[in-house]
């Protein structure tokens, strides 16, 4: 069976490639540390290919089409979208195989997936990639969660699609090493009054539940609970994904500062 291998989670705030002057000098500095540690835990893994999972910023999925689930079946993808973040804009390498053995899987064992060939990616998962894997060295299969129009997956049902994925993931080629990550978040709220606030509370406790011995916490936020935090924290669903594809393996907290100046909670963390 293929061997799941790492697990990365990183807040994809893109102000940390396109102003990062925006940012207090300290935090910033180690938020592109912390970058620093997932890219170098990425290269030693040695993985074959990376699923990443990640909301949209309403650049392709739009709220008269918008899928629980969907997952990127093409040879390669590019972007960011969005041509001010601070990045070039380049293409990413695929894999084919994994994509098509996730979906067809998922179609038969409860997981309804839409299914992409043309999806531009943008900041959310072009900006990591670029600080973690700037070489593009590592093939990806992109996967997207709804976070940004209700109804959206509950935490608790992110959770199960994060353990069918760890065993959809074993049953693949045995030959291959395969790493999941997971970006977006923490707390945050983009166009509204609230714009620039950080629950760093809630922040602090749901990275203490995540890399806790009962990770399982996690899958009792509430909608409400999570909104409460800020409109876009919603985002936190890709990690709750990851936590259930590491369930029960050890996580490792490696950056967590509320950048005031990006007006997010920004955090990431290690998983074996």
């Amino acid at each position: 069976m293929a061997e799941l291998v790492l697990g990365l989670a990183t807040s994809h705030v893109a102000f940390i490639t396109q102003s990062p002057e925006m940012g207090s000098p300290a935090q910033v500095e180690g938020f592109r540390n912390g970058y620093q540690r997932l890219g170098q835990a990425l290269r030693d893994s040695r993985a074959d290919v990376a699923v990443v999972i990640s909301g949209e910023h309403l650049n392709y999925f739009f709220i008269d089409n918008m899928p629980a689930f969907c997952i990127g079946v093409a040879d390669g993808f590019e972007g960011p979208t969005e041509r001010g973040a601070g990045i070039p804009y380049r293409r990413i390498p695929a894999s084919v195989e994994l994509a098509n053995f996730l979906l067809t899987s998922g179609l038969d064992q409860g997981v309804d997936w839409a299914r992409t060939e043309g999806w531009e990616l943008d900041h959310g998962i072009m900006v990591p990639l670029y600080m973690i894997d700037q070489e593009a060295r590592v093939p990806i299969v992109p996967v997207f969660i709804n976070c940004a129009a209700p109804p959206c997956p509950t935490a608790r049902r992110c959770y199960a699609f994060g353990e069918w994925l760890r065993d959809a993931i074993a049953r693949w080629d045995p030959s291959k090493r395969v790493a999941i990550i997971a970006t977006g978040g923490l707390s945050h709220s983009v166009g509204t009054e609230r714009m620039g606030w950080i629950d760093e509370a809630f922040d602090r406790k749901f990275i203490a539940d995540f890399i806790g011995s009962d990770r399982r916490k996690i899958t009792t936020l509430t909608d409400e609970q999570i909104a409460a935090a800020g409109n876009s924290t919603s985002e936190i669903r890709s990690w709750i994904a990851l936590g259930g594809a590491f369930d029960r393996r050890p996580a490792e907290l490696v950056f967590y500062e509320p950048i005031t100046g990006f007006a997010t909670g920004c955090g990431q963390v290690l998983m074996r």
